[in-house]
């Protein structure tokens, strides 16, 4: 079953001309133009308005769509309950992961699923937060494993784990203080930091988002000395006192460095990290997207 009036009048709606349509959609223009006049005969009315510039959908045209749209989710729904069916023998997952996470909640996840599911063929996408939230909605990517805040409100997601944020301050930084416990709450005003030199991750990934969220919090503008892709690259930096930086939980609890550096929490609530699994609102889930979100929310239940 594959219909492509839908999509051919989707992309004439989006473009406004039959010659940008086309080649959006690889196809030559007469070929389009023919496609859709033989729409409108077998139909009996128009579906496009050619006397405007740009063209546009007749409401006959923008109904059919609609019902194209619906027609095509349904089928997508049937696919996907087949496919759940099936006992998830075969199929694919489209999994986005936000790099920070990649070396330690994912696979406290995939190797599980990879035993249960093994004939499902699992394809990584990596990317930052902006450009994950992107391929959610355009549809390349079924599912992703990012942290908070999402922008987008045409992304939803369920919450995983939480874990604390902390400043790390090396000992030669002037707000050292020999610490009675190495993990405590800042004890000075975080907009004492204004203008201190900072190593951050770079822009778009979803570490730096929230700390560009702390930043704006307490009118702290930092001097930024370093941005890297690499959460561990900053930490290790930092403890050598290049300059500050903020780290999630999960870094210091796993790293086997041993240092004299402090580690802060910041914030009344203190500000965490929240790890969440995020899908496109209001769109089926495939069935090894559905595999996946229940087995890492029951993963994470028991921790």
């Amino acid at each position: 079953m594959k219909d492509l009036s839908g999509k051919y009048l989707k992309a004439i709606a989006e473009h406004g001309n039959f010659s940008h349509a086309a080649r959006a959609l690889y196809i030559s223009q007469p070929y389009l133009s023919k496609y859709i006049k033989s729409l409108e005969d077998e139909l009996g009315i128009e579906l496009v308005n050619r006397k405007v510039n740009p063209i546009l959908l007749t409401y006959a045209g923008e109904r059919y769509l609609a019902y194209m749209t619906e027609i095509e989710q349904t089928y997508v729904k049937l696919q996907n309950e087949l496919e759940s069916i099936s006992n998830l023998k075969k199929g694919r997952l489209k999994l986005g992961i936000n790099p920070i996470l990649g070396s330690h909640t994912l696979y406290n996840i995939l190797p599980e699923f990879i035993m249960n599911y093994p004939g499902i063929e699992i394809e990584l996408i990596e990317e930052n937060a902006h450009d994950m939230e992107v391929l959610l909605l355009e549809g390349k990517v079924d599912i992703c494993l990012n942290m908070l805040p999402i922008f987008n409100p045409e992304i939803v997601y369920e919450t995983l784990y939480e874990e604390k944020l902390y400043l790390v301050i090396h000992p030669s930084h002037k707000y050292y203080n020999e610490p009675k416990k190495q993990i405590s709450h800042i004890p000075f005003h975080p907009r004492l930091l204004d203008g201190e030199k900072f190593i951050l991750l770079k822009q778009g990934l979803g570490l730096r988002r929230l700390t560009d969220v702390i930043f704006k919090e307490y009118s702290i503008n930092p001097e930024i000395m370093i941005e890297t892709q690499n959460i561990e690259s900053a930490f290790r930096l930092a403890i050598r006192g290049v300059g500050l930086t903020i780290i999630p939980e999960s870094v210091i609890t796993r790293d086997s460095i041993r240092t004299d550096a402090i580690f802060y929490t910041i914030g009344n609530p203190i500000y965490k990290n929240h790890v969440v699994i995020s899908y496109k609102k209001g769109e089926p889930l495939s069935a090894p997207a559905q595999a996946f979100l229940n087995m890492a929310k029951e993963k994470y239940r028991q921790f």
